[in-house]
């Protein structure tokens, strides 16, 4: 596990992790047990793609060499880690699909499915899993086939909807919404499925894919947001935002919520409270409905037994608080509908910066930032929020000041301390914030530049984009920002806001040409559609592009 070192006095989110090099993973793969091996592979995935993906060749020849369930599960979780960029390596899971264990070939399918339809070569062997006699490799293979976007398996996967069990019902839902238009026709048959709780969340998820198919279905999704499991009101409710255009054309859907809204049930509240904000500007004639919940006091227990037994997460505070969820839903539908007529809304969450709840704070931070200039009345509560001693707290404020953008001067020095607080979303939230401020937050640019050297790649990553976005002066850091793509070691997600910021300086970025397609040869697929994506918008053809017109003179 890597360390997490705490500087004395910091904010708990203030943790650097000790990075695993090459010579260290192949020490532990070549002379620990079988179980310490499968131990360090899942720490290592655990740490995401980036760090993944240096050394997926070590962790993929242990598949040819170990004989432990324990370490073929772990590869499978690294493989999963790394989406996309395992592609080269899934000859190498073929034959876990065939193993004798159950749970080997359940994982098999499951890390087959993460690398997309590059791995569609395996889809024969893996459609014949739909018949296995477990149940854990049937759902796989379900969940494998929609990630391999197996249009030609639709009616594999129509009759897996019969299967004994109601999770693999759930699976082969879900795989039907991922392969396309073909999987959609049958959406009336997945929609069935929302009346067993065993497979009625992956039949929403896969409703809120099918697109015009799906929405046909809003009534029996809203209906949804009165479930007992926490988990699935929330996701009714998202899938409510995702389906907004048909619900709003739908009075019995729509009215259903409007109900709920005031049903006695603080947890249906909240939930249909969510759907509406959702829902965005679609539900902006309802606004005055969702801000008595400001006002509405209940508060559902964060911890439960599945919580306590690490089975799931525990729900954010807009799913769980009513004034949370009235926050968060004005300001999804403020972030859309950028008219007037917010003053009272305004008000009425700066009066929730009273409180002593952080989490509701932070909400009504959210949305006060959403309403940026509209709640400028109110800045000075905001400002007075910089100095609280939650760390989130102080970089929601940070944040929420450069959208409302009526900081004085003496607020704005406030502002540039927070670069040098101890916590790395504090001074990312702070870099970004003075961004927004314009030629005022532009006179504190020296300190957002002394950010690109911070230990913080997600500091790093936000000094870059502030930069870029200092108006004139943005053009004047466009070398030093490009210098982050040949920093040594530098991590994606910095060279990635590199990106994304000269492509936004243009002209200046027009002499960097060079090593922003040497991006395109990254072996992180999102780093080298990046890439693709910047040379896209300044007009210029890419690394293979380039390559292809010197083959053809």
């Amino acid at each position: 596990m890597a360390l997490a070192v705490r500087q004395p006095g910091t904010d708990r989110s203030q943790s650097v992790q000790q990075a695993i090099t090459r010579e260290g993973l192949s020490y532990e793969l070549s002379n620990k047990t079988e179980e310490q091996k499968a131990l360090a592979i899942t720490e290592l995935a655990s740490k995401g793609e980036s760090f993944v993906v240096n050394h997926l060749d070590h962790i993929v020849a242990e598949l040819r060499r170990s004989y432990s369930p324990d370490v073929k599960e772990a590869v499978c979780k690294s493989i999963m880690a790394a989406g996309a960029s395992a592609a080269p390596f899934y000859q190498d899971l073929v034959n876990l699909i065939n193993d004798q264990d159950p749970q080997v070939r359940y994982w098999g399918c499951l890390a087959i499915g993460s690398i997309g339809s590059t791995a569609i070569g395996s889809k024969d062997r893996i459609r014949l899993l739909l018949q296995d006699p477990s149940e854990a490799v049937r759902f796989g293979a379900c969940s494998a086939l929609g990630g391999l976007e197996a249009e030609d398996c639709v009616e594999d996967l129509r009759q897996t909807l019969n299967d004994a069990s109601p999770e693999v019902q759930g699976a082969a839902c879900l795989a039907l919404a991922k392969v396309g238009a073909a999987g959609a026709a049958f959406a009336p048959a997945v929609a069935q499925k929302l009346a067993d709780p065993r497979s009625r969340l992956n039949a929403l998820k896969a409703l809120g894919l099918m697109g015009l198919a799906g929405g046909k279905h809003c009534s029996d999704v809203v209906e949804c947001l009165c479930d007992d499991d926490g988990e699935t009101r929330t996701l009714a409710a998202s899938i409510v935002g995702r389906m907004s255009e048909y619900v709003k054309d739908t009075p019995t859907a729509l009215n259903r919520i409007l109900d709920i809204v005031r049903d006695e049930d603080g947890r249906k509240r909240i939930a249909a409270t969510l759907a509406l904000g959702y829902m965005g500007r679609a539900a902006a004639l309802h606004k005055e409905l969702i801000q008595d919940g400001l006002f509405d006091d209940f508060e559902e227990e964060a911890e439960n037994a599945l919580t306590q037994g690490g089975c799931r997460r525990r729900l954010p505070p807009s799913c769980r608080k009513s004034k949370c969820a009235a926050a968060a839903a004005l300001g999804s539908i403020a972030a859309e509908d950028q008219g007037f007529g917010w003053e009272t809304a305004a008000g009425q969450v700066a009066r929730l910066l009273d409180e002593d709840d952080w989490e509701v704070k932070t909400c009504a931070l959210e949305c006060l930032a959403a309403l940026g200039r509209r709640a400028r009345e109110h800045v000075d509560k905001v400002i007075g929020q910089m100095g609280d001693e939650r760390y989130i707290v102080r970089a929601k404020a940070a944040f929420a000041v450069g959208k409302i953008g009526e900081a004085e001067s003496i607020s704005l020095s406030k502002l540039a301390d927070l670069l040098e607080d101890n916590c790395p979303a504090v001074k990312s939230a702070a870099a970004l914030g003075l961004a927004e401020l314009g030629d005022d937050g532009a006179e504190y640019s020296h300190k957002v530049f002394n950010l690109l050297t911070d230990i913080s790649a997600d500091v790093r990553a936000a000094a870059v984009t502030a930069l870029a976005r200092m108006r004139d002066r943005g053009p004047h850091f466009a070398t030093v920002i490009a210098q982050r793509l040949k920093a040594e070691g530098e991590e994606p997600k910095v060279r990635i806001a590199a990106m994304e910021a000269l492509s936004a300086l243009e002209e200046r970025a027009m002499n960097f040409m060079d090593l922003i397609r040497e991006q395109q040869r990254d072996e992180m697929p999102i780093v080298r559609e990046a890439a693709q994506k910047c040379l896209q918008r300044l007009g210029q053809p890419g690394y293979r592009d380039a390559l292809q017109d010197g083959e053809e003179e």
